[in-house]
């Protein structure tokens, strides 16, 4: 069995670009690492993996930080980065990109005259403010229902999140990975495996998700299941996508 905790990262400065983590982003990790230490049991190894993402990426590397201050009996891995735990995709340019990143560019179209892109509009359906609309979490909200041309549909985002889930191979019944991820991915994975949208994750909450050979038990928030381990790819999801977890492949 494999116990894997996919955590969403710390309060972030906004999602208008990939930027890092507020000072309350921080704290927030730094409680997980508390409660985390408090927990894992004694002589543990720890994976950690996170999305490349410049806040996951600081979440996983606050995470490891507090784990070696307050336990020296945990055998701690080096933050490593998979794009398959990447946030929500956005296809732009011809490649799926994390869609904070994509948010950059598309504010130079802001008032300077010129017609505006489709992929501007789309961007546009999901989210016009990209600073507190963001942080409420309501553009995950419309994209859970919204059909759309430019965004990684939420069973995609599931699906690439079991790939992430399979690639980490781990049969040690020792060992806990600790991913830092998405609010995206872990609520798509989660509606997937509950069959309902279990809401907005918050900063730092988790989705625990024990691995045991073709089945795996998913929780979230009180609610527990147990589903089938997915190995076949529905035809319309090309397997390219999922094998590396880059974003230079297209999702379809």
């Amino acid at each position: 069995m494999n116990r894997v905790l996919l955590i969403r990262h710390g309060e972030t400065h906004g999602y208008f670009d990939d930027v890092g983590l507020t000072e309350h982003g921080e704290d927030q990790c730094r409680a997980k690492g508390d409660e985390l230490a408090g927990e894992l049991p004694a002589g543990a190894r720890v994976a950690l993996v996170h999305a490349p993402t410049a806040r996951a990426t600081a979440t996983a590397r606050m995470l490891r930080e507090v784990l070696a201050a307050r336990r020296d009996d945990l055998a701690l891995g080096e933050p490593r980065a998979d794009g398959r735990f990447d946030s929500l995709h956005f296809l732009h340019e011809g490649a799926a990109r994390e869609s904070s990143g994509v948010a950059a560019h598309r504010l130079q179209y802001a008032g300077n005259g010129t017609p505006t892109p489709d992929w501007v509009r789309a961007y546009d359906r999901f989210d016009t403010d990209y600073g507190a609309g963001s942080r409420l979490g309501g553009p995950i909200d419309r994209w859970m229902d919204l059909v759309s041309l430019h965004f990684e549909p939420p069973q995609v985002i599931a699906y690439r999140a079991w790939a992430g889930l399979r690639a980490l191979g781990t049969t040690d019944p020792a060992s806990v990975t600790l991913v830092a991820s998405h609010s995206a991915l872990l609520r798509g994975f989660a509606a997937a495996a509950l069959g309902h949208d279990p809401g907005e994750p918050r900063n730092l909450e988790h989705v625990e998700v024990v691995v045991d050979g073709p089945r795996a038990a998913v929780a979230f928030r009180g609610e527990r299941v147990d589903v089938e381990v997915p190995t076949e790819l529905p035809p319309w999801l090309n397997p390219a996508y999922l094998d590396d977890g880059t974003r230079a492949a297209l999702p379809w």
